[in-house]
């Protein structure tokens, strides 16, 4: 590895969330109720308990008439013997439940982060779990001795589990490197509802992006933008925030840039660090340009998903002399020079869930020294297979059915 350079990691939607399970992955999402359980003691006597989670029996009833409670209050469905791999007894078939969810909440992994040989175990047990991949892809990312780290967005799967982002990528928010700029999952709502709760709400995960981004040292300016400068590495870095405008009708995830954020590059271009930079890079959630799933496969649709002030931000870039554009969104790993545009532009897939092509997950590592060499580091984990953003694929009619 060339040392004399400058290197950034480049990832993205992480898609971390309470328990790890993703929208992308729908038919794994913990179903929770939305009301706060019925723990009334009058009514339900305690068969077992644990770091905050319950097995209620409601008196009276049948001995398999239980409630499995988690640590917020909320219930969960308590297996069958078959879901559960034979386990007869109905109490240990809800406490077996409550210790699989604990060990791979996003608090509880944050708190402790797992060593090698356990986090094989809870991926083995559990292989599509997005907090446990996300713990093996970072061992990865250090391994590619990078300086610094940008995560272009999707950190959540829905606003809940930035702790877990900042105890994986302790090292590099230690030492003031670890940058990120918010996704449409970390910000806009959909209409399924995930395992959060209480469910979010716009000003709730506006709040929980504010505090992430305050906590690993970024300075948020009114617009949603942020500047740096890593003088070690001569780069410049501006963060963009493509939510900034509030969500659109039926769910719609478009991005949007907007003017506000548009004149603060055009004055951070006048700075002398600006200016003075080798390497002027910017980055943002939604693709600036259409992207392939792969090889000989047309673009996906963009219907509800894409950045609608595409055309004038790409202008921007090549006017204020950007020389590497960074995003995510799309779950598609690219790079090329889009035609008429003198930037570079890199895709990053998703760290945790792979690429749409059905590629590994991966990272770009980013040698920025007298020239930028971007190769992609392919993670020895299977990709998940991804369904699309609930409510993107039936627009403009209105909102997916649960």
């Amino acid at each position: 590895m060339n040392r004399s350079s400058f290197v950034l990691a480049h990832v993205s939607d992480l898609h971390v969330s309470t328990f790890g399970d993703t929208f992308h992955d729908r038919a794994r999402i913990v179903k929770r109720s939305v009301h706060l359980a019925d723990a009334d003691s009058s009514r339900y006597e305690e068969k077992w308990s644990e770091a905050g989670w319950r097995v209620l029996h409601q008196k009276g009833a049948r001995p398999a008439r239980l409630a499995l409670i988690d640590p917020e209050g909320y219930a969960h469905a308590v297996p069958s013997t078959r879901e559960s791999g034979g386990i007869i007894d109905p109490v240990e078939r809800a406490a077996a439940k409550a210790c699989r969810l604990e060990a791979r909440r996003a608090n509880t992994l944050a708190q402790a982060v797992p060593s090698d040989g356990a986090l094989r175990t809870l991926q083995q047990a559990t292989p599509k779990n997005s907090n446990v991949r996300l713990l093996r892809a970072v061992r990865y990312v250090e391994e590619s001795d990078a300086d610094a780290v940008i995560v272009t967005g999707d950190i959540t799967d829905d606003g809940d589990g930035y702790e877990l982002v900042e105890a994986a990528f302790q090292r590099w928010k230690d030492k003031g490197r670890l940058f990120a700029i918010p996704g449409n999952h970390d910000l806009y709502l959909f209409p399924l509802a995930g395992s959060g709760r209480p469910r979010p709400s716009s000003e709730s995960k506006r709040a929980a992006w504010k505090a992430f981004a305050a906590r690993i040292g970024l300075d948020i300016e009114p617009c949603g933008a942020w500047f740096n400068v890593i003088a070690d590495g001569e780069v410049a870095f501006i963060g963009l925030d493509s939510c900034a405008r509030p969500q659109r009708r039926f769910f719609r995830h478009n991005g949007g840039i907007g003017p506000e954020q548009i004149e603060y590059m055009r004055a951070v271009a006048e700075t002398p660090e600006w200016k003075g930079a080798r390497h002027r890079l910017v980055a943002l959630h939604h693709h600036v340009v259409p992207l392939p799933h792969g090889v000989g496969r047309r673009a996906p649709s963009e219907i509800g998903m894409r950045l609608d002030d595409a055309r004038t931000v790409a202008e921007v870039f090549n006017e204020i002399g950007a020389t590497l554009v960074m995003h995510g969104h799309r779950h598609i790993s690219e790079e090329r020079q889009p035609a008429g545009c003198n930037f570079r532009l890199l895709a990053s897939p998703s760290l945790t869930l792979g690429c749409r092509s059905g590629d590994a997950p991966s990272f770009w590592r980013v040698e920025l020294g007298k020239n930028v060499h971007a190769e992609r580091v392919r993670l020895p984990i299977e990709a998940v297979e991804q369904e699309n953003d609930p409510g993107t694929e039936d627009m403009p009619g209105g909102p997916a059915d649960e």
